[in-house]
């Protein structure tokens, strides 16, 4: 199974189009990708509530996480609402949108509540050179919530990627995901924590053929084919149990 872990829909007009779901699928079938983690460009519950009715029709092929801003001072009750009611499965955060620091697990501590209770899933942006979330920070949210499923999106972009597969070598609850890494990066992942990646384009500021082909060089290069299968699938599949109505429950401590 192909899975790409990191993809964004459009649900708004002025949005980009390429990210409309029926334009994700599109592009997913001519790329062989099975299944998608997605969520929104940005905040707000209005926003979340329209992705669900959006991705209804392809809710077998599209995981939904809620994009929520810790900032917000119903944070909490939007993220219940989103696991609850809208059946999204864990939490998109963007420290550079919600101007936030990873670091600061107080401001984290009521999101990451709900998810450690529920022992769910979460994605947070994690690009090169940004304070508020370079990927050593990772590794203390991940100690204070070991039943949290962390994947650090972007691992680190380009300068800090080296950073972000150490911690993901130390931390058993932090993942990686390729999102708009370089060749280098992904070849510095693999022979350092190949279960521990993720394969994410970014869609659509990277697409689908562009993310896979990466994969596939560094096979060809590498030689380690079977190990570039499970970035682009296996290891997610091996991380979570995804069921008949396509919900995930990551298999961490079991």
């Amino acid at each position: 199974m192909r899975i790409d872990a990191h993809v964004h829909i459009a649900v708004k007009e002025d949005e980009n189009p390429m990210s409309r779901p029926e334009n994700v699928i599109r592009s997913m079938d001519e790329n062989g990708i099975d299944k998608i983690i997605c969520f929104t460009f940005g905040t707000g519950l209005d926003g979340q509530k329209r992705l669900a009715d959006m991705i209804a029709p392809y809710r077998d092929r599209m995981i939904p996480l809620a994009f929520v801003g810790p900032r917000e001072k119903d944070a909490a009750e939007q993220l219940l609402y989103c696991l609850d009611e809208l059946d999204f499965q864990g939490v998109k955060l963007h420290p550079y949108v919600s101007n936030f620091c990873v670091a600061d697990i107080n401001l984290l501590r009521p999101i990451f509540d709900i998810l450690e209770e529920r022992r769910s899933y979460a994605v947070i942006h994690c690009a090169s050179e940004d304070f508020r979330s370079h990927p050593t920070m990772f590794e203390r949210l991940g100690n204070s919530f070991p039943h949290v499923l962390i994947q650090m999106a972007h691992m680190g972009e380009v300068m800090s990627t080296k950073y972000a597969v150490d911690v993901a070598k130390r931390v058993p609850n932090v993942y990686l995901d390729t999102a708009i890494c370089s060749y280098a990066a992904v070849n510095r992942a693999l022979a350092n924590c190949p279960d521990k990646v993720f394969m994410g384009c970014d869609y659509p500021f990277y697409k689908f053929e562009m993310e896979i082909q990466k994969q596939l060089l560094v096979a060809k290069d590498t030689g380690r084919n079977k190990e570039i299968e499970n970035i682009m699938g296996g290891n997610f599949v091996k991380a979570f149990t995804i069921d008949e109505n396509n919900n995930i429950r990551h298999n961490l401590y079991r």
